[in-house]
């Protein structure tokens, strides 16, 4: 099944919301995992994939504090896209899983605009020696070091492109 959907918190998140997200991802799958799994693409690629699709359903995309009060006045934080009616923030990361992710989530918990957290991450990620399990690793990576960080969002979802 594509995406992978993993939910870390479920309360008030709209399941038809992630279904159209989920709809959206699956009908851009061949170019999506064409991206995933290009050396040196970045992020940004999937994001401009999606911004039609996503914008159709609420979704306004490379939100900053200019074009809406997510963060504390004065903050440089961006999200990749950001539902103003559902509050739901999405973050799509593709590189320096790792640091990447961490950074993702800090920016959910720091927008008080934000209480439905979704973070997209390769499902796979192929390096020199190995393929990866990344979609897993996110996940298990959360749930394990962040229990009471997480009391700020009503829902965060990891999903695997």
């Amino acid at each position: 099944m594509y995406p992978k959907t993993y939910q870390i918190r479920d309360n008030n998140l709209s399941k038809n919301k992630l279904y159209q997200l989920n709809t959206v991802l699956a009908k851009h799958k061949d170019k999506i995992i064409h991206l995933r799994d290009t050396k040196n693409e970045k992020s940004k690629k999937i994001e401009l994939l999606l911004k039609k699709d996503l914008g159709q359903l609420g979704f306004m995309h490379s939100v900053t504090n200019d074009t809406y009060p997510l963060f504390k006045k004065g903050s440089l934080f961006e999200v990749d896209f950001y539902h103003p009616h559902e509050k739901i923030g999405i973050e799509i990361e593709k590189s320096n899983l790792y640091s990447k992710v961490w950074l993702a989530l800090f920016k959910q918990l720091e927008s008080k605009e934000i209480k439905h957290g979704i973070i997209m991450v390769p499902i796979i990620k192929y390096s020199k020696s190995k393929v990866e399990n990344t979609f897993e690793i996110t996940y298990q990576r959360i749930i394990n070091n962040s229990v009471h960080m997480l009391d700020h969002l009503d829902s965060l979802t990891i999903i695997g492109y």
